[in-house]
């Protein structure tokens, strides 16, 4: 509801209050809401505070990235503001300054996800290299903290930081095992949880270890390579999606730069905004129908 000014002081200049009790009540009406709105965010806040801070926190320590988690929250929040305000500024509409808001929320974790996920595939072609060269070690007569030691030296980061994590932990009092779990812990990967398992029957039951990592090595080899060739049999497969999923999106912008008038309903009226749901939801059932397909387990 809106006030003209003029209006509501000639309305008292002539004696009529219901226009000022009815401006008064609105204007109570928004004080109250965004006092509501001002406790529900202090009550959250916090809450949301420790949980940003714990996982991220977590996951930064996992991939060895010593960054404090607090101020990675306070430039998120800067951001997120600053983007809000922009989006507010340029499009005049709160619809697209919040989704800008959530989009900004939802940057950080998309951003983690990112680099863990870079970091398995860099560990995971690692593997076996450092099964060849901890069986080197082995077979020259070294122990096996030696050879992982000796391992940890030639090899390029991340996994040389797995490793100097592990020996680390056993020289302050870890146990062997238990520097294994925190490697599956840290790299939850088939391929760790293969090594660590051959580390650890051989520890507990002797055996050929070299052997076993010589095995190990060559038939992760071989199913590293066998994947990359089902990636390059698939990558038609996976642009297609790529393609097909950008182009709704695509040939609605262009759409709305020729007809502006016509696609405007869309975002306008309750039919309009059915439709994109519906094809949203379209979109992404045949998005992860094809994803299924072109994803082959070896």
């Amino acid at each position: 509801m809106s006030f003209d000014l003029a209006l509501l002081i000639r309305a008292f200049w002539l004696g009529n209050w219901r226009p000022w009790l009815a401006a008064a009540a609105a204007s109570l009406a928004v004080m109250i809401a965004l006092y509501l709105a001002f406790q529900v965010v202090a009550g959250l806040w916090p809450v949301y505070r420790a949980r940003f801070v714990q996982g991220v926190a977590r996951h930064l320590q996992r991939a060895h990235i010593y960054v404090d988690a607090s101020r990675l929250l306070t430039l998120n929040m800067v951001v997120a503001l600053l983007v809000t305000i922009g989006a507010l500024i340029a499009s005049a509409s709160v619809v697209v300054a919040a989704l800008a808001a959530l989009a900004c929320g939802v940057l950080p974790r998309l951003a983690l996800w990112w680099l863990r996920r870079r970091r398995l595939i860099a560990l995971r072609q690692q593997l076996p290299d450092i099964a060849m060269l901890l069986s080197g070690g082995l077979r020259a007569g070294m122990s096996l903290n030696q050879a992982m030691a000796q391992s940890a030296a030639e090899v390029p980061p991340p996994f040389r930081q797995e490793l100097e994590l592990m020996l680390r932990e056993q020289r302050i009092g870890a146990s062997f095992d238990s520097a294994l779990a925190g490697l599956e812990r840290r790299a939850p990967l088939e391929e760790t949880l293969l090594l660590c398992a051959a580390l650890r029957i051989s520890r507990q039951t002797g055996g050929n270890l070299a052997q076993t990592l010589e095995a190990l090595a060559d038939s992760l080899r071989r199913k590293i390579a066998l994947e990359g060739k089902i990636r390059a049999l698939t990558a038609q497969g996976r642009l297609q999606g790529w393609a097909m999923g950008m182009l709704p999106a695509l040939c609605a912008g262009a759409l709305a730069l020729i007809e502006p008038d016509a696609m405007s309903l869309l975002v306008s009226t309750a039919f309009g905004w059915a439709t994109c749901a519906a094809l949203l939801i379209m979109q992404g059932m045949g998005l992860y129908f094809l994803r299924r397909i072109v994803r082959i387990d070896v």
